[in-house]
């Protein structure tokens, strides 16, 4: 026996078509459950990937701090006389160590493309 989405009215009411609020729930549960449930689990992974991108940023962050601590050292003569030769060395270790930095900061960049992809690609 099939049992309808509207409810028979009594010949008391005005309308004939009347929805009950059971019917309605059992109605529209189902397809809400299958989208929804899909739409979270993809906003999850989407989050997922925007909290990894933000941990990236502040590991990056984390690592320039000390970097332009020892620029304002060097400026400062605080690691010994300020010479050009101390001055030259200072700015290229700080080069490096900022080179080293980006690039570590483009590879984690790089690879979150690949893992949100992966990600769904294992949702679906």
């Amino acid at each position: 026996m099939t049992t309808s989405v509207f409810q028979k009215a009594s010949p008391n009411t005005a309308n004939t078509n009347v929805f009950n609020n059971n019917d309605l729930l059992v109605f529209w549960y189902q397809p809400w459950v299958e989208t929804s449930s899909s739409a979270a689990k993809l906003q999850c992974i989407w989050l997922e990937t925007l909290n990894d991108a933000f941990r990236h940023e502040i590991d990056f962050l984390a690592t320039m701090a000390p970097v332009y601590s020892k620029i304002t050292h060097c400026m400062l003569g605080f690691n010994g006389p300020l010479t050009p030769e101390s001055m030259t060395s200072c700015y290229h270790q700080i080069a490096g160590e900022m080179t080293e930095a980006t690039f570590n900061r483009i590879r984690r960049v790089s690879e979150l493309n690949e893992d949100f992809k992966e990600r769904i690609w294992c949702e679906l």
